[in-house]
């Protein structure tokens, strides 16, 4: 009996010691970060707490927590007001998170500005849409959205949007699971006739204007157009549909998919257990010549920051080229910092992984349009916006699509 007390006061004395020793922790000693998970290069961390000790002379650990999708940004911040220092959103929710005051300036006496001096100028041009004066979102990864297809499976290229709605691959298609994804290719399609006859800064403006249109009757038409591909037989996924493609082991023949994933599993990769994997050269990508989305995910500072100083340095950190190379390498996505942009497209024409050995200059040229979209590429791309008064419309049509 005095043994187990003795474990019981050993075990008391112990919590109550821990409790102690983690209530003495400083929260100003921790930098939280929100973001999705697998985009970042964990390793770096260590490394920042390092260089952050050398620059201030501050002790600080890092903290991750990771979501699933970007609206889980605003109801961490905005409902529960919970203290991360940066927030890792997409270019729409940036729009919204400013406009809603739940964002503050990053420091640029500390990180810099956010200019063609250190990121790709097309994609500075591009933050303009969300964040107007520069001074809230440094920019940290780009994409489009289009479509992927197994060119084994279609008999050739394909290069519009009726691919996926039309009925040529009925029982043999792949809606991304994705409410905005989903509603801005569908409103694509149905704009397709009109888009189709414009070019240059006219297609432009038309395809940035189908991502901010929002009135009943587009939203009733997207919700006939994704109801009907639903009704025969797509596919409706998020992650797994890639993964089957890549190993020939789906019929689908074309899918709605972000061009980073395309990358992901056309290029050698890792399988959900860790298992090396060749990639499908069968595979292509294309942003059809309707018009497309390009997105671009960044980094704030929230409201709620306890820890304002390291998340600046923090931001400063991700923008140095080797750092931007690390976190590139690891999500399969391509950083908008100019040195690290360069020196992967360099590396890519190069060949120095040996990913294009027996494929033709066609695949090739394709593989690095994914990647590293040309201006007429972009020309046709128009981004996603926050939907303001129209969200509620769109999230109703979209539940009653997914049931």
């Amino acid at each position: 009996m005095k043994k187990i007390v003795s474990i019981v006061l050993v075990l008391a004395l112990m919590a109550t010691l821990f409790v102690a020793f983690t209530a003495c922790t400083k929260r100003e000693n921790v930098l939280k970060l929100y973001m999705p998970g697998e985009y970042i290069d964990e390793d770096i961390f260590e490394e920042f707490e390092s260089w952050y000790k050398e620059q201030t002379g501050k002790k600080v650990k890092v903290e991750l927590k990771t979501f699933n999708a970007v609206e889980d940004i605003q109801l961490a911040v905005e409902g529960s007001k919970v203290d991360y220092d940066l927030l890792c959103p997409s270019d729409y929710m940036v729009e919204y998170l400013v406009k809603k005051e739940l964002v503050q300036p990053f420091d640029t006496e500390i990180v810099g500005k956010v200019d063609a001096t250190t990121f790709k100028a097309e994609y500075v041009e591009l933050a303009k849409y969300y964040d107007p004066e520069l001074k809230y979102a440094i920019p940290y990864m780009y994409g489009t959205l289009g479509l992927v297809y197994d060119i084994s499976k279609t008999g050739g290229v394909i290069n519009s949007w009726d691919a996926l709605f039309g009925s040529a691959y009925a029982g043999r298609r792949s809606v991304k699971k994705s409410m905005r994804d989903a509603y801005a290719a569908a409103c694509l399609y149905n704009a397709g006739a009109n888009l189709k006859t414009l070019s240059g800064a006219e297609q432009k403006a038309a395809v940035q204007a189908v991502f901010e249109d929002t009135r009943k009757s587009t939203v009733d038409a997207a919700k006939a157009t994704l109801s009907d591909v639903k009704r025969n037989g797509a596919v409706w996924d998020v992650d797994n549909v890639k993964f089957e493609m890549a190993a020939n082991d789906s019929n689908v023949a074309v899918a709605l998919m972000w061009s980073c994933d395309a990358g992901y599993v056309m290029n050698d990769y890792e399988d959900d257990d860790g298992k090396e994997q060749k990639g499908n050269r069968n595979l292509w990508y294309v942003v059809p010549e309707e018009g497309g989305n390009v997105y671009i995910d960044n980094f704030v500072i929230s409201k709620y920051a306890k820890n304002v100083d390291a998340a600046n340095w923090f931001l400063k950190f991700i923008c140095t080229k080797d750092i931007a190379l690390k976190n590139s390498e690891y999500a399969g996505a391509i950083s908008i910092v100019k040195e690290a942009y360069d020196e992967l497209y360099d590396g890519y024409v190069a060949d120095e992984d040996g990913m294009f050995e027996g494929v033709s200059e066609e695949w090739k040229a394709m593989f690095m349009e994914t990647m590293f979209p040309s201006a007429n590429t972009l020309n046709r791309c128009g981004m996603m916006r926050d939907f303001g008064d129209g969200k509620d419309a769109i999230v109703e049509m979209w539940g009653n699509i997914v049931g």
